[in-house]
C-alpha cells in the first residue's frame, strides 16, 4: 500500500468518526436547548434536605426586603429573601433568595406563594415546588433525555465531543494537504471546482506550470474507482492550478481526479 493509500484511508476512517461525534455534538446542544425552554422557572422539582436560588417579580412597590412575605402548604419549606432588584422585564423590581428543603418533608407537591406584607397575594401558588423520595424518581423529572438516561449534563457531553472534533477537523485537514502533495508528485490531482453546463463541463485542479501543465496538456481524467472517465485539454494554468475543458455530455462529478498518465 503506498504512502498516498494510507492517508486517503486514514482520512476516510477519521472522517466517520468525526462526523459521528459532530452528530452526537449536536444532538447535544438541542437536547440542552430543549430542556432549557421546557424548564418553566415557577416550578422546582427537588430532593429533601436541599437548597437552591429562586427569584420573582415583586408585585408592588418596595423599599426592602422585610416586606416580603411568603405564603406555603408545609412547614418543611423555607423561603429566604436575599436581596431585591430592579428587574429587567417592564421595569419591575424582583426579588432574589434562597429555598431550602427540610430533609424531613414527605415527597409530594407543594404551593408557595409570594407577595408584599400587608397586601393580598396576587398570584397563590406562584411557584409549585415538587420534591422527590429519592434520587431515582428525581431523574424522571429532568427534562433533559441524556441527564434522565445517562445522568450526564448535555453541556457537558456537548464540551467532551467538541474537544475531539475540533483537534480531528485539523488533522484532516493536514491529511488533505499530504495526500494532495503526494498526488501532485505522482502528476495527479482532486478535481475541486467542476461547473457542468451545456457546452460542456469546466473542471479545476491543483496541478500548474510547476508540475509540469502547459497550456493545451492532456490529462486523463479518472472516475471515483480511479478509472477512466475521458480525456481533458488545460485553457488555462497558473503556477500551481489550471483550468480544463471537457466535452458537450460529460458530467464530472465530485471524487473526480485528473492524470498526467493513467496509472
Amino acid at each position: 500500500m503506498t504512502d498516498e493509500e494510507k492517508a486517503v484511508r486514514r482520512r476516510r476512517a477519521l472522517g466517520k468518526i468525526t462526523a459521528l461525534f459532530c452528530i452526537l455534538f449536536s444532538l447535544s446542544i438541542i437536547d440542552a436547548v430543549i430542556a432549557g425552554f421546557r424548564q418553566s422557572a415557577n416550578v422546582f422539582d427537588l430532593l429533601p434536605g436541599t437548597t437552591v436560588e429562586i427569584n420573582g417579580i415583586i408585585p408592588g412597590k418596595v423599599k426592602s426586603a422585610r416586606e416580603i412575605t411568603w405564603t406555603d402548604n408545609s412547614s418543611h419549606i423555607l423561603l429566604t429573601i436575599d436581596s431585591i432588584q430592579k428587574g429587567h422585564w417592564f421595569g419591575d423590581n424582583m426579588w432574589q433568595g434562597r429555598l431550602t428543603i427540610d430533609p424531613d418533608i414527605m415527597a409530594g407537591e407543594y404551593n408557595l406563594a409570594v407577595g408584599i406584607e400587608g397586601m393580598k397575594v396576587q398570584k397563590p401558588g406562584e411557584f409549585l415546588i415538587r420534591v422527590y423520595k429519592d434520587y431515582a424518581g428525581y431523574r424522571q423529572s429532568f427534562k433533559s433525555l441524556i441527564k434522565r438516561h445517562l445522568d450526564i449534563s448535555p453541556w457537558i457531553m456537548a464540551a467532551a465531543f467538541s474537544t475531539f472534533f475540533v483537534p480531528a477537523f485539523v488533522y484532516i485537514f493536514f491529511l488533505s494537504g499530504k495526500i494532495e502533495q503526494l498526488m501532485a508528485k505522482q502528476g495527479k490531482a482532486v478535481v475541486y471546482r467542476e461547473k457542468n453546463g451545456d457546452d460542456g463541463c469546466e473542471i479545476s485542479f491543483s496541478l500548474g506550470t510547476a508540475h509540469g501543465i502547459q497550456t493545451n496538456t492532456s490529462l486523463a481524467l479518472l472516475n471515483e474507482e480511479g478509472n477512466p472517465a475521458g480525456t481533458v485539454v488545460v485553457h488555462n494554468v497558473s503556477e500551481t492550478d489550471s483550468t480544463a475543458r471537457v466535452g458537450p455530455g460529460f458530467t464530472v462529478k465530485p471524487g473526480y481526479t485528473v492524470a498526467l498518465a493513467v496509472r
